[in-house]
């Protein structure tokens, strides 16, 4: 078998790898892009980000349908049926074309060859790939590892069962459960379970901490914890799941709560426990790679201990979103190409949570800015009397600006509001550039649009001196 030899091995055509692949291919190198999935994209295309939005925009549709008398729009009777076979359908038509996308894009790089298959290092410098195509040997100069991460499982009794479901199955589920209960309130348990709620399902949502999104501004965290219960989505904070067992219409969970031990019954049981780096059977033992628990160890630079060997993404461990891998990746091109390179600061951070409304995030919440020692002042806005969001229907939620006092340089943005997702481009730039309040309030921002909310905070927090 003839060895080939390339200047890069890229392992992982998700977010992290596939931009790296082609960036470092463009300026003339040879590199090797193995990808075990599907096609090009990642957990993030085929199980993660975008299936679940297109489930919530078909959620959101039918959510405008069903309120169409509150504005004004009448003769549609009775609640809408959902066709989920439709939905699943056009689930696959989007997601096959932008994986055909991808993957037309890549191969239009001479120097650039994707193989479909499983890659595993066999020594310090040489990797094994094993697919469809059969098996070759490679051996390489550099190599990077962008293998993501994969659902946690739940360790009780019962987790093995058929409707007991992670994240990446129940987004293949045949149909709409009529019940599910969520253990997991982080950001995916929550999503999800206000996708299947705006489908027609009844939704518990079960958490082991005293709150939900741990990592989210609180005041914000407290706001949604509201607005789920008087939508009609019940939430127990914690939560001890002990066992689950099959009934004659599902399932049922035993858990303690309040020392006291509890069940709750649904049809379907989904489990999101957190997230882990995808680490396993890549034959990081036959190269000079550390790893434990929370991902492989890099430097600030996201080289490994061999110095010939990057890893990032998912598989370093937190913060696990797919626009950090790719930004981590533009950064490593530059490297990888001996130019200037800028590695991302995770104090600028972006992120947002498809809830409804959504909650939008940029840099240091209160909390994380006072545990760097940092004296801080909040900016705050109402969108119950922001004229867009009542137009929408949608005046619910919060703007919080966090800003250093010393010179009102803000070091935060943290959005509650249905639209909130498109405001964090603005908010990436204010945090990332260190904006003050006093520019921020001079900026003029279109009226009516949600985005007069950050002017308007900012003069807020200004006069108060």
């Amino acid at each position: 078998m003839e060895k080939q030899k390339v200047d890069l091995l890229v392992v992982g055509g998700g977010p992290a790898g596939t931009p790296l692949a082609m960036g470092v291919a463009r300026a003339g190198k040879r590199v090797l892009l193995v990808e075990d999935g599907p096609g090009l994209g990642g957990t993030c295309l085929f199980h993660g980000c975008i299936p679940s939005k297109i489930f919530r925009e078909s959620g959101i549709v039918r959510r405008s349908a069903i309120r169409a008398i509150e504005f004004g729009i009448t003769g549609m009777s009775g609640v809408p049926a959902v066709d989920w076979a439709a939905i699943q359908t056009r689930r696959h038509a989007i997601l096959n074309s932008r994986a055909a996308g991808a993957l037309s894009t890549v191969r239009q790089i001479p120097s650039l060859n994707v193989v479909f298959g499983r890659a595993r290092f066999t020594g310090p410098r040489d990797v094994r790939i094993e697919g469809p195509g059969g098996v070759s040997e490679v051996s390489f100069d550099r190599a990077a590892i962008a293998t993501g991460s994969v659902s946690n499982r739940l360790s009780v009794e019962g987790s093995d069962l058929p409707g007991v479901l992670s994240s990446e199955r129940l987004i293949g589920i045949g149909y709409v459960p009529a019940s599910m209960i969520v253990v997991g309130g982080g950001p995916i348990g929550i999503e999800m379970a206000q996708i299947f709620h705006m489908m027609g399902t009844e939704v518990t949502i079960l958490e082991a901490m005293p709150s939900i999104l741990a990592p989210v501004d609180r005041p914000l965290a407290v706001r949604l914890t509201e607005s789920l219960s008087r939508g009609g989505i019940p939430i127990e904070t914690g939560v001890t799941v002990e066992r689950i067992g099959a009934t004659p219409d599902g399932h049922r969970v035993w858990y303690r709560s309040g020392g006291k031990e509890r069940t709750a019954d649904a049809r379907v049981v989904l489990t999101v426990v957190g997230r882990r780096p995808n680490v396993d059977n890549l034959g990081l033992e036959n190269t000079g790679v550390v790893w434990d628990v929370h991902g492989i160890h890099v430097d600030k630079q996201l080289r490994t201990n061999d110095p010939n060997i990057y890893a990032f993404g998912d598989v370093v461990g937190q913060p696990m979103f797919a626009h950090w891998a790719t930004a981590q990746a533009q950064a490593l091109t530059q490297h990888l190409l001996n130019a200037k390179a800028e590695f991302p600061d995770p104090d600028h951070n972006s992120a947002v949570i498809f809830s409804h409304p959504e909650i939008g995030m940029v840099g240091l919440t209160e909390e994380a800015a006072k545990q760097k020692e940092l004296k801080v002042g909040v900016a705050e806005y109402n969108f119950a009397t922001d004229a867009r969001a009542q137009i929408s229907g949608e005046a619910e939620g919060m703007l919080r600006i966090i800003y250093r006092s010393e010179d009102q340089r803000v070091v935060g943005i943290h959005a509650l509001v249905e639209g909130a997702a498109d405001l964090m481009g603005e908010a990436a730039l204010i945090v990332r550039n260190g904006i003050r309040l006093g520019d921020i309030a001079a900026s003029i921002h279109p009226h009516p649009t949600l985005s007069e909310s950050f002017a308007a905070a900012a003069r807020g927090a200004m006069s108060r001196g």
